[in-house]
């Protein structure tokens, strides 16, 4: 390599070490120094965001006193209101168990179907929803609606649909040949959606 390197003029043995250096650089130096800088930002960035999240995290502290002492004040309001809420209890089924024999006593005479319904996302610890089906006479149905509406604790009442119930085909076929009584007060099929809250163990103290 060195015979070969005499060969060359000093002019020419200039070019073959600028050349050289030249495709060093382009081939090693630029790609590294490309890649060292492209990670510098990365960390950058990263770091950056750390320092954002750490002065959000600052901002809640700051808040901290202002929250627990807004949640102190909702619970002393709660206990105010405590007559309002249903007794809780862990299980679901119960929940709705006891919720069911309360609105039979309500309406004793109206073959109550009682099943959960759709909840939203929203909705808060402890409510439930429930879907309550049955018929009636008239009188019967607005005497359940008034005991609802008085009851304590509270049951809100959501939606309600009212009609006449569809007819069982056995007993259309049996009643063609009777004669047709009329009724003063027609029996109603009807369906409510209603809404209970119940305080937890920790609100009942």
């Amino acid at each position: 390599m060195k015979k070969m390197m005499l060969k060359f003029s000093r002019r020419e043995r200039l070019y073959l070490i600028a050349g050289s250096i030249i495709l060093l650089f382009g081939l090693v130096v630029y790609p590294a120094t490309k890649a060292a800088k492209a990670y510098r930002l990365e960390q950058t960035e990263m770091l950056e965001d750390e320092v954002a999240l750490l002065n959000d995290l600052k901002e809640m502290l700051k808040d901290e006193a202002a929250v627990e002492r807004e949640y102190e004040e909702l619970r002393a309001k709660l206990h105010g209101v405590g007559n309002w809420l249903f007794e809780g209890h862990e299980n679901p089924i119960m929940t709705q168990s006891m919720i069911t024999k309360v609105l039979n006593e309500l309406g004793p005479d109206l073959g109550l179907d009682v099943s959960p319904a759709r909840t939203s996302i929203g909705d808060a610890k402890g409510q439930m929803n429930l879907n309550v089906r049955g018929r009636g006479r008239y009188p019967e149905l607005l005497s359940f609606l008034y005991r609802i509406e008085t009851y304590r604790p509270l049951i809100i009442v959501h939606d309600m649909d009212v009609g006449a119930p569809k007819p069982n085909p056995k007993k259309s076929k049996s009643s063609k040949s009777a004669p047709k009584e009329k009724t003063k007060d027609p029996t109603l099929g009807f369906r409510l959606l209603i809404e209970i809250n119940c305080r937890s163990e920790e609100d009942g103290e």
